[in-house]
Formats: C-alpha cells, structure tokens, sequence
C-alpha cells in the first residue's frame, strides 16, 4: 500500500494511491461535500455525532473540527483494520483530540465475524466494503484477500457511545447493512432523537423508508453529485458519481431541508431535484 499526505479543504490527509476515495480527493480537495456542508449545516461547537463507517476520515475530520470548540464528541467506527489505520493517522495530522475512534463492525448484535482483508495496492472502492459482502459489492474484487476476525457491537451496548447525554447526528455508511446498524440502536434514538443521514441503495430504499417511518422519523432524498464546479482545486471534471443518502428529522423537530425533498411512497428517483452545493461554507482552520 501506497500512501502520500496531501493539503486539502479540510485539512492535512493521508490518501490511499488506488483507493477510489483517496483518488477523487486528490484530484478535486474533497469527499462529496454537499454532505459535509449539510452536516456543518446542522451541527455546533456542542454537538455529538456518531459515524458508522468513517473510511479514511473525510467527513469525519470537518465534523470533528466543527463540534471541537464547545466539548462536542464525534465517535467514529470503521471495520476494515488498514482503513480505521488510516482514519487515525488522519486525525492524528488534523490534531483532532475530541474523536473516539474504534476498529469496530456495528450491527445489530454483538458478535465475532470473519471478513476480508486486502494488502489494499489494487485500485478499488474500499468505501463500498461491507461486513455481509467484502469487497464484491461492486463487482468482483480482483486483488490480493486474506481474513481477519472483528468484533461487532450494537450502539445500544457501546458504553462510551450510552454516556452521551445528548446526541444531534447519526451517520451511517454502512453498505447495505444499515437497517442492521438501526437496529442495534433503538434505545439510542429513543432516547436522543438525533438527526439519521443513511446511505439508501436502491434495491432497500423503500424498506429503510419504512422502518424509519415507523420509529417517528420524516425522510428527505439527499442526492448529490460528487463533483462540484466550485471544488477546492478548481478542476474539470473528470471524476463523477452520484450519493443517494436519506436525511431524516424525527417528527418533534423542525427539518431544514424543503419539503420538495420529502420522501412519498409512489415518488421516483428521477423526479428528486439533485441537492446543489448551496451550503457553500469556508473550511474550518
């Protein structure tokens, strides 16, 4: 594996060479920053957040310096063991000392599982890892695999995560394994009522829908495109994709986000409108 550190919006970064996020990072200075902007959006110097598959830290380090100035904590679980290496040692060049990191899968029950690992020098998505399907989510992994044990827990049982008198935001990048990931946490939202911004694959997007519907909550399409003409380096697009996320409010709070955005049961995903980069924020020092 090959690394080099980079300057970019957000901070100083580590970047995988191969790894399809680190490469669009540096190519453009960012991850998908419509969602970073939306998060900063919703959050304050006070806020605690929890992320469920942080990767190498793209979010996760605006998050974290955007709640740094008034106690807020951002608790970050990343499953794959060279990945959360890379997560830290980001952290670690932004000198970001309010986040709990943990090399840990998260799910509904507390558990032992095999998954793969990878010496991680083929080019690939490894943002599109999940704990059921690996690598093969997007096709078929061609590079070099091993197996590895890890724990996962349940947020409901996580107890630094069960000390939080108050939490705003639950990210949740997941790979399909959301609903999973909900389960485990029904207390927690219970309890705290935060905002939940889930990825939503096509195939399940109705039945996550549905779940959060059913436990209080009012969804939004958060769908963006990852480039932005306005991107920190000023480049052409050469690099595209979209995200598909849901942000949802629970019922007792006010949603910042237009009603336009509201998820139906008959709406089609080509009638969405895409969410433009209109949170145009300067990055956090």
């Amino acid at each position: 594996m090959k690394t080099s550190i980079y300057q970019l919006k957000w901070g100083t970064f580590n970047l995988i060479e191969g790894d399809f996020i680190s490469q669009y990072a540096a190519l453009y200075g960012e991850w998908s920053d419509v969602e970073v902007q939306f998060f900063l959006e919703n959050l304050n110097s006070s806020s605690n957040v929890i992320e469920v598959g942080s990767n190498i830290g793209m979010h996760a380090v605006p998050i974290a310096k955007t709640i740094s100035g008034g106690g807020g904590e951002l608790f970050c679980f990343e499953p794959q063991r060279v990945i959360f290496q890379t997560l830290c040692a980001n952290l670690s060049l932004n000198q970001l000392t309010n986040v709990h990191a943990y090399n840990l899968g998260v799910g509904e029950n507390e558990q032992l599982i095999e998954i793969p690992s990878s010496n991680y020098d083929t080019a690939w998505n490894y943002g599109s890892f999940s704990l059921d399907k690996g690598f093969s989510t997007e096709g078929n992994f061609i590079g070099v695999e091993s197996k590895e044990l890890i724990h996962v827990i349940s947020l409901d049982k996580h107890p630094e995560v069960n000390r939080l008198e108050d939490i705003d935001l639950l990210k949740i990048d997941a790979e399909g394994f959301e609903l999973n990931v909900l389960n485990g946490a029904k207390n927690l939202i219970e309890r705290h009522k935060p905002i939940i911004f889930v990825e939503a694959h096509i195939h399940h997007s109705n039945e996550l829908i549905s779940y959060l519907d059913k436990i209080g909550y009012k969804c939004y399409w958060f769908i963006s495109e990852r480039y932005q003409k306005n991107n920190y380096f000023k480049q052409e697009k050469s690099l595209g994709g979209m995200d598909f996320n849901l942000a949802c409010f629970h019922k007792s709070k006010q949603s910042t986000l237009p009603e336009e955005l509201r998820t139906t049961p008959n709406n089609l995903l080509t009638e969405i409108p895409i969410v433009s980069n209109r949170f145009d924020l300067p990055p956090k020092s």
